[in-house]
């Protein structure tokens, strides 16, 4: 009987499923796809569940239909941005209280003495203004000279000084129609001697001893003067038109009638706006001029020159204008860098485009050159990996100002060029915590006219360098690691491996053409620094810097072979310690080339032993 009752129910429910199964193939039915956004959470129930297709009510005629569910997790990013409100006022909190100078004294070794002497206007919200006064010198010697019955020092190079004074006024205010003025007016003087040269290499080569050249008479001193105006908007507002200019005046004079005159105008104009109603973007062009006129008329050049040279300069008692050693140039650099700034998906992206025309080295016809100016990063698991992308190219003027201040030991009158390089930069940042911040980067570059330097064979003591300019590709890998523990301890290391330089310019050996040798490119740099502040009292700081080996020349042995010849690994330690008495009063030690080392940055040019500079620091109270 109850195998009866169980065929007879198999039978009813055959018969009742084919109605259903004809419906679900009707044409008529849809197939669509359900994506629920909610947390799903599986569930599996002992009692078996009846399954009841879901309904809709609307206004047209529902049907039954088929649904397949996708349970996923999707991000919903919101497109609001919360309106601007005004900044609240705490009440009852004591501004900081600020002093207006600060003095620095020191005094080291070598004869060294340090001032620095500030003082500026205190707390005002539409102003400030000041002036600022700083000197660093040293007068000691290198090596010992050598007594009546010995042949002159090889090791002798006399007083080695160096002289940097800084004198500048500053001042800024902001007007109420949010704009900012700011001017600037400043004098500098570097002071230092073509001091390359022993007494030996002195005796060998002109017969003389140190004691009877005049000091002056190898001298090199620079004088700048230079002026800054500025005018800048401080609305930011989207739809709101921002720019800014400003306009530098600087004025060289250096030793044997060297003049420079260099007039620069920088500007931008950026607007704010949104791309299709939900980016925010911002539209830059950045327009620059760099205008120089150089002057060089000498009635002396430095001691050691070629007969040849000392032959060109004027006759006193003579128009200056039979010097050939006079000349007269102006040169000029203009750039404009359209670009818009936006984000868009999470990337962050700069594009634009930098277009220079070339009066610098075309002057009077010109050159255009167009340059890539694009940068795309994104970051990624909440920030804590940052990768960007870069494009990027550019031309800089290797100006007198500029070249003395890479080496002070150049020649007067020395050739000036523009450097252009294109740059492809892939980038990353690692944030692993608030205390530890990675960074690591390779740059592959292409450079036209890169300054580098060698000895200037029309001065026969080889102590005078005359700039060189190569074409080249080079490679660099690098990073930085820093570690900060709450205020008390930083702990920084950065690093930069170049390798597969490769020159252009070429020269045939054999059979093959080799790029021409490449000097004073140094093959790593690295650093390594801690810093220790603890409770504000003690400050101390120790700092290793490692310099790779350098190559400075090239020689021909007897057999017709080159080799080159490099300066060694340069390694300097050095520390600071300061000790704040109080709020007013410090006390400070500084001591660079701790390991004693006599290194070389530039042929024939050895430095100090070690310097070391105890000092204070005071504030006179208000």
């Amino acid at each position: 009987m109850n195998n009866l009752v169980k065929i007879t129910l198999a039978i009813v429910a055959s018969l009742a499923f084919i109605p259903a199964t004809k419906a679900q193939s009707d044409s008529n039915v849809y197939n669509e796809r359900v994506v629920v956004t909610s947390r799903y959470k599986p569930v599996v129930e002992e009692t078996q569940k009846i399954n009841v297709a879901p309904t809709i009510t609307d206004t047209v005629a529902t049907m039954p239909k088929s649904f397949t569910y996708d349970i996923s997790t999707r991000r919903l990013t919101s497109l609001y941005e919360p309106s601007r409100i005004k900044a609240a006022r705490i009440i009852g909190e004591p501004a900081t209280k600020l002093y207006n100078n600060y003095i620095k004294l020191g005094f080291g070794n070598y004869l060294s003495p340090l001032a620095e002497v500030y003082f500026n206007s205190l707390r005002s919200p539409d102003k400030t203004y000041g002036i600022r006064a700083t000197h660093r010198s040293s007068w000691g010697t290198i090596g010992r000279a050598a007594s009546d019955d010995e042949p002159p020092s090889s090791t002798h190079y006399g007083q080695a000084p160096f002289s940097l004074t800084d004198i500048t006024a500053f001042g800024k205010l902001i007007t109420k129609s949010h704009h900012q003025l700011s001017a600037d007016l400043g004098y500098q003087n570097d002071f230092n001697r073509y001091y390359g040269f022993s007494d030996s290499t002195l005796h060998s080569v002109m017969g003389l001893i140190r004691d009877s050249v005049k000091k002056p008479s190898y001298r090199a001193s620079y004088n700048t003067v230079a002026a800054n105006f500025g005018l800048k908007t401080l609305n930011t507002d989207v739809r709101a038109l921002g720019y800014e200019a400003n306009v530098n005046v600087t004025d060289l004079f250096a030793s044997y009638n060297q003049n420079e005159f260099n007039i620069n105008f920088d500007g931008n104009m950026h607007y704010g706006f949104m791309i299709a109603q939900k980016h925010k973007a911002i539209a830059y062009l950045h327009l620059t001029y760099n205008g120089y006129i150089n002057n060089f008329n000498p009635t002396e050049l430095p001691f050691g020159a070629d007969s040849t040279l000392v032959a060109a300069l004027p006759v006193e008692g003579q128009p200056t204008t039979t010097s050939t050693l006079s000349s007269h140039s102006y040169l000029g650099l203009y750039k404009a860098n359209p670009y818009i700034d936006f984000i868009f998906s999470g990337f962050q992206i700069h594009a634009g485009a930098v277009i220079m025309l070339d009066g610098y080295n075309h002057p009077g016809s010109g050159k255009v050159h167009v340059f890539p100016d694009a940068t795309v990063g994104k970051s990624f698991f909440n920030d804590l990996i940052n990768a960007t992308l870069e494009a990027r190219g550019n031309m800089d003027a290797n100006s007198w100002n500029y070249i003395r201040t890479i080496n002070p030991y150049i020649a007067p009158n020395s050739p000036v060029r523009a450097t252009s390089h294109f740059d492809l930069a892939a980038k990353v940042r690692l944030n692993l915590s608030k205390k530890i911040d990675i960074n690591l980067y390779g740059i592959y570059s292409n450079l036209n006219d890169d300054l580098s330097f060698r000895l200037d064979d029309r001065y026969h003591l080889n102590n005078v360098f005359t700039p060189v300019y190569d074409s080249l590709t080079r490679i660099k890998l690098g990073g930085s690691f820093v570690f900060l523990n709450d205020e008390m301890l930083r702990l920084e290391a950065k690093g930069n491996y170049y390798y597969i330089y490769r020159n252009k310019k070429t020269q045939l050996v054999g059979d093959k053409r080799v790029g021409l040798p490449l000097y004073y490119r140094p093959d790593f740099d690295a650093g390594i620094c801690a810093t220790v502040n603890y409770n504000d009292k003690v400050i101390g700081r120790l700092e290793l810097q490692l310099l790779g080996r350098t190559p400075y020349t090239s020689v021909t042995n007897t057999y017709g072979v080159d080799s080159t010849l490099y300066l060694p690994l340069r390694y300097g330690l050095n520390m600071e310690v300061e000790y704040r008495h109080n709020k007013a009063l410090s006390f400070f030690l500084k001591a660079d080339n701790l390991l004693f080392q006599r290194y070389y940055y530039w042929q024939n040019y050895p430095s100090y032993r070690a310097l070391f500079l105890l000092g204070l620091t005071y504030t006179i109270p208000n």
